[in-house]
Formats: C-alpha cells, sequence, structure tokens
C-alpha cells in the first residue's frame, strides 16, 4: 500500500468513492481499497459441500484505514522502519563485540599469573646501547 493518499502526476477530475466506514467522500486515488466480504465459521465450510461467500470491493478514506490499523500511520514509513531495523540490528552486533570484550577482560583477569618470575624490566634502546 506504498503511496496511499498521494498524487503523484497531473490527472484530470477523479472519480469520487465512499467511504466504507464513515460515509464520506473521497477522491479516488486517496482512498484505500478494502475487500469486504462474509466471514463465516469453520464448521459451516466443514459441513456443507459448496459455500458461495459474496465478496465485494470497497473504499476506506486514510483516517478510517489508519484508525482500523489497515494502513500504518503516514507516508514514508517503510523507510523509517528500514532505517530503524537497520540501527537496532548495529546496536545488537556492538553489544555482541562488548559483550566479548567483557568476557575476555574477565579471563585475563582470573587467569593467576606466575610468581617466580619478574617481569622483564625494558631498557631503553638508544645508540650507545646497540653498539655494546
Amino acid at each position: 500500500m506504498g503511496n496511499w493518499g498521494k498524487w503523484w502526476s497531473s490527472r484530470g477530475a477523479d472519480t469520487i468513492v465512499k467511504c466504507e466506514f464513515c460515509g464520506c467522500k473521497v477522491p479516488k486515488h486517496k482512498a484505500v481499497e478494502i475487500n469486504v466480504g462474509a466471514r463465516l465459521d469453520r464448521d459451516v465450510y466443514e459441513m456443507a459441500e459448496y459455500v458461495s461467500v459474496g465478496h465485494k470491493k470497497a473504499y476506506a478514506c486514510i483516517s478510517c484505514a489508519k484508525h482500523r490499523h489497515i494502513v500504518k500511520d503516514g507516508i514514508h514509513t517503510t523507510e523509517k522502519d528500514k532505517r530503524m531495523r537497520k540501527k537496532a540490528k548495529e546496536k545488537r552486533e556492538m553489544d555482541k563485540v562488548m559483550a566479548k570484550v567483557k568476557e575476555l577482560e574477565r579471563t585475563d583477569k582470573a587467569k593467576p599469573k606466575p610468581q617466580g618470575q619478574k617481569p622483564a624490566e625494558s631498557e631503553p634502546k638508544t645508540e650507545e646501547t646497540k653498539k655494546e
């Protein structure tokens, strides 16, 4: 239902349709198309060999479609949802990396250091020490 309610090109007069829910008159290009039909219970389908149920095409104005969650709010929600999902994925990946780093730090602290060996003193390497 990508670009509902947005008139992308110049056209002549558009046909007027009536909203199925509130009855307001809306241009057809701004209305949301819905399928209206009778819903029968499952046991009715099991009992009968042939079930004929009528469906009709109806239209809903944008405010009714949003209120009944037929469409999402706003035109650009798909782009926004993509950005939000991408940010969330990056955050989850970063959280995994940080958890691994913390675990490595904990294991390094838990390892016993050898007590018999002294840490090697680092001598400053200058030209005089290299010659000797």
